[in-house]
């Protein structure tokens, strides 16, 4: 069983020079994501990418965003949370592009936090 595990991994070959690791800190993507938990691995952008999660900067902290293209003309964009107390918002495809931070790329699901304590 032991063979699934590559012993001769060294632990930088998993850190990469592509990719960001943030730490949910809100409710505000639950359930998908766990305030307190859980990570999102983010591939740093300066643009919108298309639909998906993006970090955002909203002025007062890094968030977590699900954005949508709302189709209309100029190029809004809806950016709404997971979980249904937090409404949602439209803004411009420019003031997005000077906000974007990262989009995930994927979800780090913590299954034992005790092996995670300092």
């Amino acid at each position: 069983m032991h063979e699934l595990f590559n012993p001769n991994l060294p632990p930088e070959a998993l850190l990469s020079g592509r990719f960001r690791i943030h730490a949910v800190k809100s409710d505000a993507m639950e359930p998908a994501l766990r305030g307190g938990r859980d990570y999102a691995l983010l591939a740093p952008v300066t643009a919108y990418q298309g639909e998906g999660t993006y970090l955002i900067d909203d002025g007062l902290s890094l968030d977590l965003y699900r954005v949508t293209n709302t189709l209309e003309k100029g190029g809004a964009l809806r950016l709404s949370r997971e979980n249904p107390r937090y409404g949602s918002k439209t803004i411009g495809r420019e003031d997005f592009n000077e906000r974007v931070v990262g989009i995930v790329v994927a979800d780090i699901k913590v299954r034992n936090e005790r092996f995670l304590a300092g």
